[in-house]
């Protein structure tokens, strides 16, 4: 699957771009308030990934990986590469260091059109995608856009057989976070779910201005 990074599809929208904008003040208030004020929105930004952790995962590992997404998010210059995203997925399935991660027979398809690479082209394959996502022109892309791309290419992909969904979002919310945006976090609510899923079917579809829609929407999103 060739993702268009470069296609009109991913070309920044006035209308998303100016709400995700003016929807992000409680935020940018939180971080820039008394150590308490940014403390608490933290923690309650904290709450809600974890209570999206999906069914197989626990929050113990799913903490361990958020720990390290944010640590590196914030390390000058920021880094994520293959080998980061292999040490993100140990620590959020609580595997021992040393050990296989990549899948090695073929992963669940996610749509029709889905067609990932065979297992023994991965390390090639993501060394690819990541050589792709260091690229001028992949940095001219809005964060979202550029997360909305690492997550499609990652599912795409599909390098690892368990908690595939969740190591994308945590690598793709790497490129939200070190732009100064909040983790990207897909509620377990059935409407958000649904319109997940359909932005999803319509990337697999190469129409992929749903889907940075939908993660837009769900960064100004506040629960509690």
């Amino acid at each position: 699957m060739n993702l268009p990074i470069y296609n009109d599809n991913l070309k920044s929208s006035g209308s998303w771009a100016s709400q995700l904008e003016s929807g992000l003040w409680w935020w940018r208030e939180g971080l820039a308030g008394e150590p308490e004020q940014r403390e608490a929105l933290l923690g309650e930004v904290r709450r809600q990934q974890l209570a999206a952790v999906p069914d197989g995962l626990t929050t113990a590992g799913l903490s361990r990986a958020i720990d390290a997404a944010d640590q590196w998010a914030g390390e000058v210059p920021p880094q994520f590469d293959t080998a980061r995203l292999l040490e993100l997925h140990r620590l959020l399935i609580g595997t021992a260091s040393g050990e296989n991660l990549l899948r090695t027979g073929p992963p669940p398809l996610i749509s029709s059109l889905h067609d990932p690479a065979p297992a023994t082209l991965l390390p090639r394959m993501l060394e690819l995608a990541f050589d792709w996502f260091s690229t001028e022109g992949f940095g001219e892309l809005h964060p979202v856009e550029q997360a909305t791309v690492v997550y499609l290419r990652l599912l795409d992909l599909h390098p690892f057989d368990d908690g595939m969904e969740t190591t994308a979002l945590l690598a793709a919310g790497f490129y939200t976070r070190r732009a100064g945006l909040p983790p990207l976090i897909i509620p377990r609510d059935e409407v958000a779910r649904e319109r997940y899923r359909q932005a999803l079917d319509a990337a697999f579809r190469m129409l992929t201005q749903p889907l940075v829609e939908f993660f837009a929407a769900m960064l100004v999103r506040r629960e509690g």
